[in-house]
């Protein structure tokens, strides 16, 4: 049986979402802090209905049983990012993942350390193949 699918997230959702991944659960008050850290001012009450929206779409488990309720992430951030990475891959690059790759390298937007971390994983990906 496969994973379920996370339900599609606006910008603003996902955001909150990486706060969550970040922190593993939250209140609306730790999460309204969290995002203030990074710069995202956002009124409690904004915060509030965005937990509410992702409860309704599944994104959040909601722990009732405490006042202030408690929210933790219904999906694993790696299994998000990958689905959103799949997407991307086929709206922008045609499914072609060597494109993305080669366009990274290309655009010299990578540092050397963060293209040594690809070669290795690559090197390592071609011992696991043999």
């Amino acid at each position: 049986m496969s994973e379920p699918r996370c339900p599609e997230l606006t910008p603003a959702e996902f955001n909150l979402m990486k706060v969550l991944w970040r922190l593993r659960r939250a209140t609306v008050a730790e999460a309204r802090a969290a995002l203030a850290q990074k710069g995202e001012e956002l009124a409690y009450t904004t915060v509030m209905t965005m937990f509410g929206r992702l409860a309704t779409k599944g994104a959040v488990v909601v722990d009732r049983e405490r006042e202030p309720y408690v929210y933790k992430p219904a999906f694993r951030r790696e299994s998000v990012l990958r689905e959103r990475l799949k997407g991307f891959l086929a709206d922008v690059f045609d499914g072609e993942a060597s494109s993305i790759v080669l366009h990274l390298v290309d655009s010299e937007q990578l540092s050397l350390d963060e293209l040594r971390a690809i070669e290795s994983s690559i090197g390592t990906k071609k011992k696991e193949r043999k």
